[in-house]
């Protein structure tokens, strides 16, 4: 039974298994990885308002050294007043120069709302994940109850498997003592046959739920789990939890952030038709002095503007894209708000339902075990066969199932209502 499973060894709580997906998940890695990549926006936008500093370097060969000889360009009768000049070399042969650069964007009208852009991206990004490692945190959960129930079905359809192997020989001796009709041993090998096939069933439904559970937590199949305790929800009414999912669900603020981040985007493309001024200092030094300046090197401080006044049109469909975007932006939202609210009502009502039917087949398990107690005093004093006890045994069994399944769905929907409500 599964009290006798959970002895064995330390038994795994829920949220240790959710720290072991959080630890060792390769969904939950990658998610991360994912909004790692993502935030990378934000450095990138940095660089429209941050310094550029640039190195460059030059190695020149041309095809012929350039000079001037002063004696060509004096009348031969003046030259011996001259006496003798050496040639003044304009371009070397060969000669190398180096430059850095430090280039300040001054002014850009697109620079700043990009910028604040790309930070609300990021901030959607980062409810994209906690809604990621939110739904995540549920897909463990059920994981971990079909673990649960799995085994209880497990251990149950033992239970009914070996019912009906007594009842099989049973009825062979009834049979052989001509106490029964023929009929009735092979009724009893068919139930027998049933309840074989259903415990395969069963069994192979466990090793679908250990192979998921030890996919998402990185945990070995066979590692025992507790029966997590019932869970209580702070809210009394789905209009709270649609309130609260307006305020606090991932995807929600998402998408708020995302209607800002169109905004500012529609608003940069607004300030792209005014001009861009850029400061740069640059140092250059270089081998190629000639007889002009004696000097290797140099600096300059330049301020440059640039207001492209037409471009073909480009800025023209890229502001009526951007518009498009933020309209598509604000259309999402709505969206997203309008589902929180009907996944909220959806997910109220099957916790409620899922209340009522625990209550239900808890009444029904109370019944189950007041019938097996009867059973047993019953077959103690021999009013009734062993057959029927065994049947009493299977039925309170079946109702501990039951009781199982309908914790399972209590649990699983007030984790659907904590997780659209932002609180999971």
């Amino acid at each position: 039974m599964l009290l006798l499973l959970l002895g064995l060894a330390h038994a795994l709580t829920l949220d240790e298994a959710w720290a072991a997906a959080d630890a060792n998940g390769v969904q939950t890695k990658l998610a991360r990885e994912s909004f790692a990549a993502e935030r990378t926006l934000t450095a990138a936008a940095w660089s429209l308002v941050s310094p550029k500093f640039v190195l460059r370097g030059n190695y020149t060969h041309n095809d012929e050294e350039l000079t001037l000889d002063p004696a060509a360009l004096i009348p031969e009768n003046l030259a011996p007043l001259l006496g003798e000049t050496d040639p003044v070399v304009l371009q070397k042969l060969t000669w190398f120069d180096a430059n850095f650069s430090v280039i300040q964007p001054l002014f850009s009208g697109k620079a700043l709302p990009l910028l604040t852009a790309a930070y609300r991206t990021v901030d959607a990004a980062r409810d994209d994940l906690a809604g990621r490692e939110a739904a995540i945190k549920r897909g463990v959960a059920e994981a971990y109850w079909g673990v649960l129930v799995a085994r209880e079905g497990v251990a149950i359809g033992a239970e009914a498997r070996d019912s009906a192997t007594k009842h099989r020989v049973l009825a062979q001796k009834s049979v052989d003592v001509g106490l029964a009709a023929p009929t009735v041993k092979l009724q009893a090998q068919i139930a027998e046959s049933r309840a074989e096939r259903d415990l395969a069933r069963a069994d192979e439904a466990r090793v679908m739920a250990e192979g998921a559970f030890a996919q998402l937590t990185g945990l070995a199949t066979d590692t025992p789990v507790e029966l997590p305790p019932r869970r209580s929800l702070p809210w009394t009414s789905p209009d709270q939890i649609v309130d609260a999912a307006l305020q606090n669900r991932p995807s929600v603020r998402a998408s708020r952030s995302r209607v800002r981040a169109a905004e500012l985007a529609s608003t940069a493309r607004a300030l792209d038709w005014v001009p861009d001024v850029n400061g740069r200092f640059t140092y250059v030094w270089t081998e190629n002095v000639s007889a002009f300046s004696d000097r290797d090197e140099f600096w300059m401080i330049v301020v440059e503007g640039e207001w492209v006044l037409w471009d073909g049109g480009y800025r023209l469909s890229k502001q009526v894209e951007a518009a498009a975007q933020k309209r598509m932006a604000v259309l999402a939202q709505t969206l997203e708000e309008d589902q929180a609210g009907a996944q909220v009502r959806v997910n109220w009502e099957a916790w409620t339902r899922a209340q009522k039917a625990l209550e239900t087949v808890e009444q029904e398990l109370g019944l189950a075990q007041e019938n097996l107690r009867l059973a047993e005093v019953a077959w103690e004093a021999g009013a009734i066969t062993f057959l029927e006890l065994e049947d009493a045994r299977l039925g309170e069994a079946a109702s501990r199932l039951g009781v199982m399944q309908e914790r399972m769905r209590s649990d699983l929907a007030a984790l659907a209502l904590l997780e659209v409500a932002g609180a999971l």
